[in-house]
């Protein structure tokens, strides 16, 4: 089972709803509760399964075109930025830390979430890596001391490889918060 992160872009008007009802966070991010299950006996009479009430939602998901999919990826971009597995710094480690926790939690720990101006610390902070930055970073053996989740590869085609697909992770994140920020919105940060 690994663990996956995802980020989402609200607006002021969300985040304000969000703190009223922030048990309703699993609405605004796509986690839904399965169907009911059928019978036995509605199976066998044909009697439909009773559908819950959509009066109580308080959100309708985040757009997808407001979503971004680190995937498995945030690991290894928490370590190349912070230099460690844990908790460290703001702004560099806003991938573990930092924001207000918001909501139960969501398999490992609450959502956070950061607010415009939280979100343009993030936005900067990506602002100033640059591709050798990464690659300096990058020492296959001090990634696997600290076993971060990623297959590190020391052999240079593929750490080669390897950094094009990380940077270009990193340049798509600073192109979701330079729009998240241009548009005063705020980010939310989910790892499950």
């Amino acid at each position: 089972m690994s663990m996956l992160c995802s980020l989402y872009r609200i607006t002021p008007e969300q985040v304000t709803k969000l703190k009223d009802f922030p048990d309703a966070i699993g609405e605004l991010v796509g986690f839904t509760a399965p169907p009911p299950k059928v019978s036995f006996l509605s199976k066998l009479f044909g009697k439909p399964p009773k559908q819950l009430s959509s009066s109580g939602q308080q959100f309708e998901p985040v757009a997808e075109s407001d979503i971004f999919e680190l995937n498995q990826a945030w690991h290894i971009l928490h370590f190349l930025f912070s230099g460690t597995n844990a908790e460290s710094p703001w702004p560099g480690g806003f991938l573990i830390s930092g924001g207000e926790e918001i909501g139960p939690d969501q398999g490992y720990g609450p959502i956070r979430l950061f607010d415009s101006e939280l979100s343009r610390a993030v936005a900067g902070f990506l602002d100033t890596q640059s591709f050798k930055m990464l690659d300096s970073a990058y020492v296959a053996s001090e990634i696997e001391a600290t076993e971060i989740y990623w297959k590190v590869s020391s052999e240079h085609t593929e750490r080669q490889r390897q950094l094009e697909e990380l940077w270009s992770m990193v340049k798509e994140l600073q192109t979701f918060f330079e729009h998240t920020v241009r548009a005063g919105n705020a980010t939310l940060l989910s790892i499950y």
